[in-house]
């Protein structure tokens, strides 16, 4: 079968039939030029293709997710959403069109108004655990219900991690969608974008730090015409921000309506089953006959109300829920709260297994796959450790970098001497034992012979260099904390390779402390080294003079890596500049970027140190004028050499250990608090969870706990450890 020019028959008689092509439709015509069918060709759009994929992924992704959280009773919590058009938060009435209000038990008409929009823009308000998120998650869910073809995706994101003085917007939405949804690709991505085939839900401005939600509004009401979007806040942190910036313009303004008395008690008593009624009218037959009582006065509250059904879903033998109406068991709302509360954990980390990774999706990274049965006792548990942890610091921020200070000074102190201490007895050791496994310089022995002699000096220069670095880290730890006043900050550096140009340079000052903190390190950590060099001598052979060889190489070494170390310092706070730590994404990309920072030091500034030591050690030498206290003091090239490796080694491992933020985070919050039982053991994963399961709430790179009342409740929580 062969097809012909358009326009053709392609026909002869007798001949095979053909197909003729006109644009998209064909003819097959048979013998003599007779017409026997036709039909109609449709090549499929490949960004409509996309975007009907990418809608499939994320209807079933927020399908899962709100199986999850609860959110998919057959009764919905009744939240009223009240037009706040004009007036304090809204745009021009005729910008806006018809006011969008509704319930969230009447989802299908709130998205139905919401559609109607000529913008389809619209921000959500309310108060702390009003239902934004999960009105932005069921609406979400409804308008992919209703997606036609040519309309644009809702993809529900948080908006925390954007920084809008750093990342333009689009690029940061690039990044976002290809984290998500990684099978996407750029290219596609930027189609689906370019065609206005995506439409954002962008949930939490209050979570940007304070100075940048007016700054995220300007770059929102920068996006083109005809954008759709969706945005949820704090009404009073949105009010905050547009006294200084314009409101979200076109867009249509809800918020929140605080529930009746009478709202709770129907829906409770609709949530239940008619088999279950009667266990919950005590309860809500006092929030109708009393809707003053502190009942009625927590319940008003969604978040509370959906706990107070979670917690009394099923009946036990303990109580029931009329007995949150008894004011002799709960004689004030802090007191239900309270009771409440304990059963947050248990509610928002479910028993059972979670679902497997949905095709299209990145791997969920929340648990290992055996550590998805969470105990909710060790949840609260670490929940109590961080709560506590922040009442200590008196500050609500909870910063991965300050998670170590919870442990005392002398205590971490210890812990960081002795760890640093014995990584630095590790790798000198070890490598001293390969050098005198292969040392040619005695006399002849054989394999046995020469292993056992490597294992010894292996021992001895581990113990020699181990104990004067667990001293000298743990000193410069603690007198570097008691300096500062605070925990050691994520170096807020980048390395400037092209001069001392440009803003955020350190002072002269900083310079000099910098180097002041080396020169003390490096007087501590070479004199014991030296002097514990005697020590050994002394106990091999029995020769006291060995004594007075120790203090003179505790003099030299001291001085020779005090000037070394001193002078490394202060030329690495000579080529850094500040980043701020509030232009991080997120906790984990400030972690990520101090990592690389410190790694990138590391390698630049260890082997300068090692030269230092080595070549420096000549002209000190010659400054005592080759004898000090009856001892002749000679300078060997490979000595110094070897010396110099074993020191770029040593010291650069214990200084990234002990006086980095991103070494206390591994020693502490990866090693030290999971052992103890106060953390597990992916920390960072555990607060990426707590955060998406609305537990805590993301203000720039820090934590914090959605609601004081959180942090009250958990810090409360004993600690005792799991076993």
């Amino acid at each position: 079968m062969t097809a012909t020019e358009p326009g053709t028959t392609g026909a002869e008689p007798g001949g095979e039939p053909t197909i003729v092509f006109y644009g998209p439709t064909a003819i097959l015509s048979g013998p003599n030029g007779v017409q026997n069918n036709y039909f109609t060709l449709r090549f499929p759009d490949p960004v409509e293709t996309a975007a009907q994929q990418l809608g499939n992924v994320v209807l079933a992704q927020w399908r899962q997710e709100a199986a999850l959280r609860g959110l998919h009773g057959p009764e919905p919590i009744p939240v009223r959403w009240c037009a706040r058009s004009g007036g304090a938060f809204g745009d021009h009435p005729d910008l806006t069109a018809d006011p969008v209000e509704g319930s969230a038990a009447d989802l299908a008409s709130f998205a139905g108004a919401f559609l109607r929009l000529p913008q389809r823009r619209l921000v959500v308000l309310g108060g702390p655990g009003s239902g934004k998120t999960t009105l932005a998650v069921l609406l979400v869910i409804e308008l992919l219900r209703r997606m036609r073809e040519g309309e644009p995706v809702p993809v529900l994101l948080s908006i925390a991690s954007w920084r809008p003085r750093v990342d333009h917007l689009t690029e940061w939405l690039d990044r976002q969608l290809l984290c998500e949804y990684p099978y996407l690709g750029l290219e596609t991505v930027r189609l689906l974008r370019r065609d206005r085939r995506i439409m954002p839900v962008l949930d939490g401005l209050d979570e940007l730090p304070a100075d940048e939600r007016p700054v995220a509004l300007e770059k929102l009401n920068a996006l083109e015409d005809g954008t759709p979007l969706v945005l949820t806040c704090r009404t009073e942190d949105y009010v905050e921000a547009i006294d200084a910036a314009q409101v979200l313009r076109s867009a249509a303004v809800v918020e929140a309506e605080p529930l009746t008395a009478e709202e709770a008690s129907r829906y409770l008593l609709r949530s239940a089953t008619p088999q279950h009624q009667d266990r919950w009218r005590p309860l809500t037959d006092a929030l109708t006959e009393d809707p003053s009582c502190p009942a009625a006065e927590v319940l008003t509250v969604p978040l509370m109300l959906w706990l107070c059904r979670t917690a009394y879903q099923r009946p036990t033998s303990g109580g029931g829920p009329g007995d949150l109406a008894k004011r002799r068991c709960f004689p004030t709302p802090e007191a239900i709260e309270r009771h409440l509360l304990d059963s947050l954990v248990p509610s928002v980390y479910p028993a059972g297994p979670l679902p497997s990774a949905q095709p299209g999706r990145k791997a969920s990274g929340r648990w290992s796959r055996e550590e998805r049965n969470r105990d909710p006792e060790r949840v609260s548990r670490w929940l109590g450790f961080l709560a506590r942890h922040l009442e200590r610091q008196e500050h609500p921020d909870l910063a991965w970098w300050k998670l170590g200070t919870a442990m005392r000074l002398v205590p971490r102190m210890l812990l960081t001497g002795f760890v640093t201490g014995a990584c630095v007895a590790l790798v000198i050791g070890a490598m001293d034992g390969a050098f005198a496994v292969f040392d040619d310089t005695g006399p002849p022995r054989g394999l046995t012979a020469r292993l056992h002699h490597g294992f010894t000096m292996a021992v001895l220069d581990g113990l020699i260099n181990g104990l004067p670095a667990f001293l000298a880290f743990a000193l410069v730890h603690g007198i570097g904390f008691v300096f500062r006043g605070a925990a050691l900050e994520p170096s807020q550096v980048r390395i400037r390779l092209g001069g001392r140009a440009g803003g955020g340079a350190r002072s002269g000052s900083e310079i000099l402390a910098r180097a002041g903190v080396g020169l003390a390190a490096g007087l501590v950590g070479g004199a014991g080294i030296g002097l514990l060099q005697g020590v050994g001598s002394t106990l091999r052979s029995g020769d006291p003079d060995w004594y007075t060889y120790g203090l003179v190489s505790g003099v030299v070494y001291g001085v020779v890596f005090g000037l070394s170390a001193g002078l490394t310092g202060a030329l690495m706070a000579w080529f850094e500049a500040r980043v701020a730590i509030a232009s991080a994404p997120d906790p984990r990309d400030l972690l990520v970027m101090n990592r690389r920072t410190v790694l990138l030091q590391w390698f630049m500034f260890a082997p300068v140190f090692g030269c230092l030591v080595a070549i420096g050690s000549k002209p000190v030498i010659a400054l005592f004028d080759h004898r000090l206290w009856g001892l002749t003091l000679a300078w060997n090239a490979e000595i110094a050499l070897r010396f110099g490796l074993l020191t770029t080694f040593g010291a650069g491992l214990g200084t990234m250990l002990s006086l980095t933020a991103w070494g206390q985070w591994t020693l502490l919050a990866r090693i030290w608090l999971p052992l103890t039982g106060q953390l597990p053991q992916a920390a960072m994963t555990f607060l990426e969870d707590a955060h998406q399961r609305g537990v805590l709430r993301k203000v720039g790179a820090v934590y914090e706990f959605r609601h004081v009342r959180l942090l009250e409740h958990f810090a409360r929580t004993p600690g005792r450890r799991h076993r």
